[in-house]
Order: structure tokens, then sequence, then C-alpha cells
């Protein structure tokens, strides 16, 4: 069974664009309007960072998926969630997520944080695919992928297109201009809108521009597999 579990008629198929390479709008527009309902806005006490749900394969047969809700570890991190709710906005709506009795992973050095979801209790209906080739190392030099994220012009749904241009371990780093607050969004590959990583931020790298990294989401699931009870589980 493939992770990327979507509708192929809903994806953008770049195959089927002109000699100009112009999108089929249709697609763009339902996938706009699922990042709608995906991708949030984490608030805190000063300033916000986005965030994103998606089904993650919990064992190594991926055919057990849990819904999380992905963001950095600079966004969130074990200090701040060592609280009994964050407070997001998916699509609008204030919506206040409990953190009792959950699976919570954070990870410092990776620059990730993890929360599970429950989907009838946070009513939360909505999830991004992972894209089929996440556990793959070579597979993404040089692809076309998307940002999605909170802009901070309005703090709304924002989107950048750019290509990967260099991959090293976990990390890669694409050509996207983003924002401060679109830290935590999600990365996905522009062929069929599945997520291939999290959006950490920019660099800056002496006398070029700054560049925007990302980490791998193959790199979260491998972490998580290795801690299948959390970190801070025992939030109460």
């Amino acid at each position: 069974m493939g992770i990327c579990q979507g509708n192929n008629k809903n994806h953008i198929k770049l195959q089927n664009s002109d000699e100009k390479g112009m999108v089929d709008g249709n697609a763009m527009i339902y996938f706009l309007q699922k990042a709608k309902r995906s991708i949030c806005q984490i608030n805190l006490e000063k300033g916000f960072g986005s965030g994103f749900f998606c089904k993650i394969p919990y064992n190594e047969d991926n055919n057990h998926l849990i819904p999380v809700l992905i963001t950095c570890n600079h966004v969130l991190s074990k200090y701040l969630i060592k609280k009994n709710s964050i407070n997001i906005i998916l699509d609008g709506q204030t919506k206040i997520i409990s953190l009792k009795q959950r699976k919570i992973w954070t990870d410092e050095k990776i620059d990730f944080t993890c929360i599970e979801i429950k989907e009838k209790q946070d009513k939360i209906n909505s999830f991004f695919n992972l894209d089929d080739n996440v556990f793959t190392n070579d597979n993404y030099l040089n692809q076309n992928v998307i940002v999605y994220g909170i802009n901070k012009n309005g703090r709304k749904l924002a989107f950048s297109n750019g290509k990967i241009k260099n991959i090293k371990d976990c990390n890669f780093a694409y050509t996207c201009n983003t924002y401060s607050g679109c830290s935590g969004g999600c990365i996905v590959n522009q062929y069929n809108n599945c997520v291939i990583g999290i959006h950490l931020g920019e660099i800056e790298t002496g006398k070029e521009n700054a560049v925007n990294i990302g980490i791998f989401i193959r790199d979260v699931i491998k972490y998580i597999r290795e801690h299948k009870n959390g970190s801070l589980s025992n939030v109460n």
C-alpha cells in the first residue's frame, strides 16, 4: 500500500501542463482548499508559527497510520508544550488542542515537534498525504517543491514554489521565498502535492542570499518509530 493515498485526479499533473509549464487550475484549486483545512497557525505568547496535519506510518509495514500535528521544535519546544493545551487557528477558526494523554515527540537537533491528534475530539478531518518516495534518499534533488505556511502579512495561508538545490543528511535547501511565520509549514512535491518535509526557515550564507532549509519527513518518522511512546506522553 502506498503512503500517498490521495485521489490522483486531484493532484497537479505536471505531465499534462502545456509547453510553457502552466498547471491544471482545477487541481490547484482543489489542493488549496485542502491546504486551508490542513495547515494551521500556532499561536505563541510572542508571535506565531505554522503547523500541518498529516497521517504518518507508525510501523515498518506502513499500514498503521496515525494522525498528527507537525511543526518545528523552535515553534513548539518541550518547554512550550508542557501545558494542558495549545491554541491554533485552522481555516479561520480558533481551536484548542488538548495535550492530555497524548503522544508527543520533539527533538531540538532535528528541529521538529509532532503531536498525536484525536480526530473526533479535536475535530480535525483533513490531512495531507505523504509522498510515496518519502523513504528514499536521492529522488528529490532538483525536484520542484512548494512550501505552504502562514504568511506574516495578515496571517493568511500562503505558498511559494521553488526547486531543491542541495541535500545533506536529513536536511535539504530549496529556492522558495518564505517569512519567519512559515516555520513549521509543509513542503510538498509539486508533482503530486504530497508531503516530503517540514519547512525550518531561512539561513544566512555570507555574501550570498539567504536560502531556505527543510527537514525530510522520513527522518521524523524514523525518530517516532524509535521512540514509539513519545518523549512527553505523560503530560496531564
